[in-house]
Order: C-alpha cells, then sequence, then structure tokens
C-alpha cells in the first residue's frame, strides 16, 4: 500500500511523533487525544476499528490506542526523516503538523505580559520553524515560538478544544 501525504495525515504525523506508543502506530494521551486519533485513523482508512486495541492508563482521562500496519509504520518513519524537507513552505501541510504537534504536547505561557506557543519538538521542528520565518528559541526539549502570528497560522488546523481557547 502506498500513501501520499495530506494536510490531515501530516496532522496525523504530528501527532503520531509526539505522542507515539513503543509497539505498532498509536499514541498515548488524554481521552480527547485519543479520539481525534481514532476518527484520523477511521477517516484515512488505517486500520479497521476492530484492529484497534485501546487500554486504560492509570488516570481515568488517560490511555493508548494503537494498531499494527506494517506499511503505514515504514511510511510514517519515512516521513519522520524527511521533515525539513517536505515541510519547507508555509502551506497546509506545515500548519497541520504543527498543529498536531501543539495539540499532543503543547500550550501557551506568558512572557512579560504576552502569550506565547510552545511545544514539545525536536531540532528539526525548531529549524523547520526558524526556515518559515517564525522565531523559535528551544531549550531542552521545549520549542517557544516567540512569533505573534504563529497561532493564527496554526488555529484552522487544531482540533483539541483546550487548543482552540487561546
Amino acid at each position: 500500500m502506498k500513501f501520499t501525504m495530506s494536510p490531515s495525515r501530516a496532522y496525523f504525523l504530528g501527532l503520531w511523533k509526539s505522542r507515539r506508543t513503543a509497539s505498532g502506530v498509536g499514541i498515548e494521551g488524554k481521552r480527547e487525544l485519543l479520539e481525534i486519533f481514532i476518527k484520523l485513523c477511521l477517516d484515512e482508512k488505517f486500520a479497521e476499528p476492530d484492529k484497534m486495541k485501546f487500554s486504560e492508563g492509570n488516570a481515568e482521562e488517560y490511555g493508548s490506542c494503537h494498531f499494527f500496519h506494517s506499511a503505514l509504520r515504514a511510511w510514517l518513519d519515512g516521513e519522520m526523516k524527511k521533515r525539513d524537507e517536505r515541510l519547507r513552505f508555509k502551506n497546509d501541510f506545515a500548519a497541520s503538523y504543527f498543529a498536531g504537534v501543539y495539540d499532543a504536547k503543547g500550550g501557551t505561557m506568558e512572557v512579560k505580559g504576552k502569550e506565547y506557543c510552545y511545544f514539545l519538538g525536536d531540532d528539526t521542528d525548531e529549524m523547520v520553524l526558524l526556515r518559515l520565518g517564525f522565531r523559535a528559541k528551544k531549550e531542552g526539549n521545549k520549542i517557544a515560538v516567540l512569533s505573534p502570528d504563529f497561532y493564527g497560522w496554526l488555529h484552522p488546523y487544531l482540533k483539541m478544544d483546550r487548543s482552540k481557547k487561546f
């Protein structure tokens, strides 16, 4: 099976990158995030509902969901290696990818009375943001985006309710 990139698959890649499980193709997180993941998998026909494994975590609102699909896993791994090339333009693909990362492990912080977005990412994420023209600063694995227009660029692609409140 051959996969091609689309904005919803770019969002899926960002979500999976940030919250992936140790086995199969899956994520760990809050129930709302798992529901988004499951809906994307079913909409994109990545997995059948009866093939998905869901497990509750130690907290009521936390759990994990995964399934096994070797072709999809190989495609996701390949896309992870090509992110710097794939996301070089400020378009739907890049915005969807960063929306997925932001929904999975992001938030806002206040610096000198202004709200800025941050998320947990790696060196490639920081490099891509800088190439796209956003001011970003990385400390540890936290990337703070100091450009005020970043959230406006992401907003149409965000799927979690808590992300849309800012």
